[in-house]
């Protein structure tokens, strides 16, 4: 009875601990791929520069995040492990948004 109990705590102390750990990454994910894909879009369609080159002066911490050109769409996306995805559309008028 008393190992029932310690596992029953250890469940109520895991469970949210571990359901909090993966909305934060998530949340935190999200924001870099939305950061990645507005900077690399900027970059390459507002600077012209090629995507390596923009690649190369990123900030530490964002290797992570992939980035994808769409040239004929004008649009970049970044991507955190192919699931949290971003995307910012170039325009004449507004340059680099990202689409909600």
């Amino acid at each position: 009875m008393n190992m029932r109990m310690v596992g029953l705590g250890t469940a109520v102390v895991l469970v949210p601990a571990l359901g909090y750990a993966a909305w934060s990454f998530a949340d935190s994910a999200a924001v870099g791929a939305a950061a990645m894909a507005k900077v690399a879009c900027s970059c390459v369609f507002v600077e012209q520069r090629d995507l390596a080159a923009c690649r190369a002066d990123d900030p530490p911490g964002f290797e992570g995040v992939s980035v994808e050109i769409d040239r004929s769409r004008q649009v970049a996306t970044g991507s955190v492990m192919g699931v949290l995805r971003r995307t910012a559309v170039y325009t004449s008028q507004y340059g680099c948004t990202l689409e909600p």
